[in-house]
């Protein structure tokens, strides 16, 4: 209940931007009551009854946290049409894995063929996916990306190719990480040097390689008498990151204090490994994103902590920006790049209301 206000607040304030997108932050931000009102109620009388087609082209249509997302997509599309009388034929399309980068250009262009009023998308692959972007931002399409575009945060790269970017900032989660690695290991009285922490990552990306180097940024400035290994990349595959992981605890030993993991498919392989080798109580995992076996692994106490982004937040902002940007012929908002926080989920707050949604959202 509590999520519902926030995101259908958040779709109050982008109506109510839509008269003063020129102004002030704080101008904007402050005006309310009538001005809202008569928008929302210009904004309806007009688009009432109107159909509009916008197609989710998701990176991977297997993995849970991109069928997160889809559910903050499907809220956004099931409250404007409840809100503005509109209809909305949805469509969703993409590979059924991230590593499928072919498959997903392929995709974009079909999807660019249909043209459909709106895309929403997210790339794992910067450089093929620019000139598909600006492609169909020329042809007239509503682009929004969402958690992974083609920028590095508010960079603003390539920004002339999209029309709004809703993300969760890398530097944020790899510091938030480095927190609780740090959290964890006070807590299990583990010494603040002497040690090696594995890093692990699924793939060389420009933006994902941000919460590595955020990670490593913040340990090495508040835990400098820590080392960290070399990245072990795994290509996105869980066996591969397992087997990553077991070289790295040969490797060192009782010297690894240990493992940091870049992503949910990363932090798979590496609780299995953590689980087989028994490591116990004197040892930190600590991963990022969230699906069941890192859920599990954290009630056991193989994982101490997982970085969570809120996904649902992201695609419920991400689509509904895209119907007011479709409905009224521009865009709410006033920065084209959002950044939307994550939050540390570990034992002690995982059962909570708020965590539990963020998780596991529904559409309601």
């Amino acid at each position: 209940m509590k999520r519902r206000s926030m995101v259908t607040g958040l779709a109050a304030v982008i109506a109510v931007s839509l008269t003063a997108c020129g102004g002030a932050g704080s101008s904007t931000t402050a005006s309310t009551g009538a001005t809202s009102q008569e928008t929302t109620a210009g904004m309806t009388a007009s688009a009432s009854g109107k159909s509009y087609d916008i197609v989710y082209l998701s990176p991977s249509t297997a993995s849970n946290f991109w069928s997160q997302v889809e559910v903050g997509i499907l809220q956004a599309k099931t409250d404007a049409e409840k809100e503005y009388g509109i209809t909305i034929n949805y469509t969703l399309t993409g590979p059924a894995e991230e590593q499928q980068t072919e498959e997903y250009i392929t995709a974009f262009e079909n999807t660019i063929a249909l043209n459909p009023n709106a895309i929403v998308t997210a790339t794992l692959s910067i450089d093929p996916t620019v000139p598909k972007a600006r492609e169909a931002t020329q042809a007239g399409i509503v682009l929004n990306f969402v958690n992974c575009g083609i920028g590095t945060g508010d960079d603003g790269a390539n920004e002339d190719c999209y029309n709004e970017f809703y993300y969760c900032s890398n530097d944020t989660i790899g510091e938030m990480a480095g927190q609780a690695f740090l959290a964890a290991m006070k807590a299990k009285d583990i010494p603040m040097e002497g040690g090696v922490i594995g890093v692990n990552m699924n793939a060389e990306n420009e933006a994902l390689e941000h919460r590595i180097q955020s990670f490593r940024d913040y340990i090495s400035a508040n835990a400098p008498g820590l080392e960290m290994t070399e990245t072990y990349y795994n290509g996105n595959n869980t066996e591969k990151a397992q087997t990553n992981a077991e070289n790295i605890i040969a490797s060192y030993g009782d010297k690894l204090i240990g493992l940091y993991s870049g992503n949910n498919i990363t932090a798979d392989g590496v609780c299995q490994a953590v689980s087989a080798a028994n490591l116990g109580k004197s040892f930190v995992s600590v991963g990022v994103d969230s699906d069941d076996i890192e859920v599990s692994a954290l009630r056991s106490g193989t994982l101490d902590a997982i970085i969570v982004q809120d996904a649902y937040t992201q695609g419920y902002n991400c689509m509904m920006n895209a119907i007011l940007t479709v409905m009224n012929g521009k865009n709410p908002e006033e920065k084209k790049q959002i950044n939307c926080p994550p939050t540390i989920v570990t034992s002690e707050n995982i059962d909570s209301e708020e965590v539990q949604f963020m998780m596991n959202p529904a559409i309601r």
